[in-house]
């Protein structure tokens, strides 16, 4: 009868040692999370600087009223303002954008998949609302290649898209952070 009781005692410390030992319920997505978070969160990131770089060249091209040297541009007859964006310029910075919306793309996939299979309704919710954001985005980035596509880029309607891709990405890097803080992952600093 002894030996019974030493061996449920043993028994019961084993398995308490190992409740204990057990790391946190998000530990596991702590560690998954932050590695695809991050990548999207740099991807996203990326998507909006060169969604601004690309407005800022836009915007440059765009003749100021009396502030021009017409010698120091390509004027082109005929055309809005006399000033062209370069086709080449607006297809390598509409590829550049749709590259990394892609990506971001799937690294939030992959944080999904990971949220579904531990059943976190509330990182499934903030994904939800994530994808709102890159969907608003990557329609709007279908809209910028069609202007980037004509002989004649339309500078107006490429800045607009511009812009509406930045508002875009903006909110979903808000609630991507807001995620990634939950998560308990802090913003990496960089070196």
């Amino acid at each position: 009868m002894k030996s019974l009781a030493v061996i449920l005692v043993a028994v019961v410390a084993l398995f308490a040692t190992m409740a204990l030992a057990q790391p946190p319920a998000n530990a596991k997505a702590g560690g998954k999370f932050n590695f695809y978070g991050r990548g999207a969160r740099s991807a996203m990131r990326g998507a909006r600087e060169s969604a601004g770089s690309f407005r800022e060249y836009v915007r440059s091209t765009q003749p100021v009223q009396g502030q021009v040297d017409r010698s120091e541009v390509v004027v082109v007859e005929n055309s809005p303002g006399g000033v062209v964006v370069s086709p080449q310029i607006a297809q390598a910075a509409s590829d550049e954008i749709g590259d990394y919306i892609a990506k971001s793309e799937r690294h939030l996939a992959w944080m999904r998949r990971q949220a579904e299979l531990q059943k976190d309704k509330d990182t499934l919710a903030a994904l939800d609302r994530i994808d709102q954001h890159i969907a608003a985005a990557k329609t709007n980035h279908a809209t910028l290649c069609s202007c980037c596509m004509e002989d004649a880029v339309d500078a107006k309607a490429a800045m607009a898209c511009c812009q509406t891709i930045d508002d875009a990405l903006g909110k979903a890097i808000s609630e991507h952070d807001a995620l990634m803080k939950r998560l308990g992952e802090s913003t990496p600093t960089s070196r």
